[in-house]
């Protein structure tokens, strides 16, 4: 029997509890495990604070991926924290998260992800992206193009062709990636300690001097260092909230949207932890800070354990990696995109769906447009930092939004009520507005 529609006519629930943690885990696991330990470990100086950064970080997923799962199970259709927001706050705040959405976060996520899928492509070639540049004019600006930024266009012309076909598809290769993803993850950890001539020794040492190349001295030590180090584990992390912007495509939404975010999140904080320990068990805190920002803490570590011949082989897993998370990110930030127009507050074109695959093909396009656009603008260091910024603004929104709809409608059905509330929803909220603070902070230029 065919599965009911969702409340936005067209769409089809087609995603069964494991293709919708698949598409969590899928989602998550990204580049930022791989990347992000070298900046991290500079911002807080030694092993021990770099995990407690990462399990932090973890946590205030997991409270957030808590309170999006009520959310998302009293309220099952696509678009996430804008419905949320809209039904919590009004229009005017759905408005501004669906237009931030549209022109800088979505776009920054997906361009951000190309660039790092760019980076480990680079390193399988030997560099050879490097050696290719170019120049244009566009709106009379000069812009120089090098082979990393064309690379990572491709990448995503490439990527949202694939989401043009249809959910159920999408679903199933997203359960693919995402067993290949958690066993490169494990594998890199378990391998770490069962061959690796590591040393405990190393979480004892600290001093970093000539290290930490590009990281501002301002986001190093005390709480601006750990606050900087968390939203580099949050880049990381991202991704948690993102069933919920597809609900409207998920069986038994009100159970299996709770059961899927809580699954697929214990599973990538203990991965993450593990995998950080073992980065540290095998390399020192100096030889990490001393890596090159284009490189990749995962592929250095893989290299010290198997050989500079692994160094091809872990690039080309990361790589897939890092497609797997574009792939995801780019059909559930098309959903948020397809809801907010379908309900007149932007382009209505962007809410139609195709008539054979019924997705919003539209929405994909014109998401992947904006973000091949990015790409020509920023590094990955930049990108990330920008994108879980503006993100983590309305999350703090999405958070409060509980509290209000527990008030404002005391007696609507909610098929899951976040465990630990108050506690673990103001935490979320309360962990938030320290994060962002700090950030202004750190890097107050960036970060308006």
């Amino acid at each position: 029997m065919a599965e009911a529609p969702s409340v936005r006519t067209g769409l089809v629930r087609a995603l069964g509890f494991t293709a919708a943690a698949s598409l969590i885990v899928c989602n998550v696991i990204g580049q930022g495990i791989f990347l992000k330990a070298r900046a991290m470990t500079c911002n807080v100086g030694s092993p021990d604070l770099v995990v407690g950064a990462w399990i932090a970080g973890g946590i205030l997923a997991l409270c957030g991926a808590l309170t999006f799962a009520e959310l998302g199970a009293m309220m099952p259709d696509s678009g996430g924290p804008y419905a949320y927001l809209r039904r919590a706050f009004g229009q005017p705040v759905a408005f501004a998260y669906g237009w931030t959405v549209f022109f800088l976060y979505a776009p920054l996520t997906c361009a951000a992800l190309a660039a790092g899928s760019a980076i480990f492509i680079n390193l399988l070639s030997g560099g050879a992206l490097d050696a290719f540049s170019f120049q244009t004019t566009l709106f009379n600006t000069h812009l120089t193009i090098n082979g990393t930024q064309c690379a990572s266009i491709v990448i995503i012309a490439v990527v949202a062709a694939i989401n043009c076909a249809p959910v159920g598809v999408n679903g199933a290769i997203a359960t693919i990636l995402s067993v290949v993803k958690i066993a490169m993850v494990g594998g890199l950890t378990a391998s770490a300690f069962a061959i690796g001539l590591g040393d405990w020794h190393h979480f004892a040492l600290n001093g970093l001097a000539g290290a930490c190349t590009g990281i501002a001295t301002t986001a190093r030590g005390g709480a601006t260092g750990f606050a900087a180090a968390m939203i580099g584990a949050l880049y990381a992390y991202n991704g948690w909230a993102s069933l919920t912007y597809v609900a409207g495509e998920v069986k038994n939404p009100g159970r299996t949207i709770p059961r899927a975010l809580i699954t697929s999140m214990t599973i990538v904080i203990f991965l993450y932890a593990a995998a950080n320990v073992a980065y540290f068990y095998v390399l020192s805190p100096s030889a990490i800070a001393n890596l090159s920002p284009t490189s990749s803490v995962g592929i250095a570590a893989a290299g010290s354990l198997l050989g500079s011949a692994a160094r091809g082989i872990a690039a080309a897993l990361l790589v897939l990696s890092v497609l797997a998370t574009l792939h995801v990110s780019i059909l559930t930030f098309a959903r948020i995109i397809y809801a907010y127009s379908g309900d007149g507050l932007f382009l209505p074109w962007l809410s139609r769906i195709s008539k054979s695959a019924r997705v919003p093909v539209r929405s994909v396009l014109a998401l992947s447009v904006l973000a091949a656009a990015l790409v020509m603008l920023g590094s990955f260091d930049s990108l990330s930092d920008f994108q879980i910024f503006t993100g983590w603004v309305f999350y703090g929104l999405t958070g409060l939004s509980v509290f209000f709809l527990r008030r404002q409608e005391p007696d609507v059905e909610r098929p899951y009520r976040v465990s630990g509330y108050p506690v673990v929803p103001a935490l979320f909220v309360a962990t938030t507005v320290w994060i962002l603070a700090e950030a202004v902070v750190a890097t107050p230029t960036r970060s308006m």
